[in-house]
């Protein structure tokens, strides 16, 4: 967790399968993450850490609920990320969906995420 270029807040572009999802991750000093997109109904939450000079990952679970609030399942969802510039980075992650008991239903990998920071001067 050493690369304060990444705490803040950044808007995200998910390519699901060619179609751009917007998101917001936000990353704070300790280590800790939030994260959401338009596909999904409720936030990540998780973790990250600095993996190299100008890499990090990051990793977050979401919990999936029907429309009466019962739980229905979750996503773990894992991202290798690498600054372009202190402004923007880019990277690649997949999820792993799961049932209620935790028996993992599918997966993939390779999304392709682009993100740009924001905050209050920009």
């Amino acid at each position: 967790m050493s690369d304060a270029r990444l705490v803040g807040t950044w808007t995200t572009q998910l390519d699901d399968d060619g179609k751009v999802v917007p998101g917001l991750v936000c990353f704070s000093a300790d280590g800790t993450v939030v994260s959401t997109q338009l596909n999904t109904k409720n936030i990540g939450l998780g973790t990250w850490r600095s993996s190299g000079p100008d890499s990090f990952e990051y990793g977050f679970h979401i919990l999936a609920a029907d429309p009466e609030g019962n739980h229905v399942g979750e996503a773990h969802v894992r991202v290798s990320g690498e600054f372009v510039s202190d402004t923007e980075w880019q990277g690649t992650g997949g999820a792993e969906f799961f049932d209620p008991q935790g028996t993992k239903l599918r997966g993939h990998a390779g999304s392709k995420v682009t993100a740009g920071k924001f905050g209050v001067d920009d």
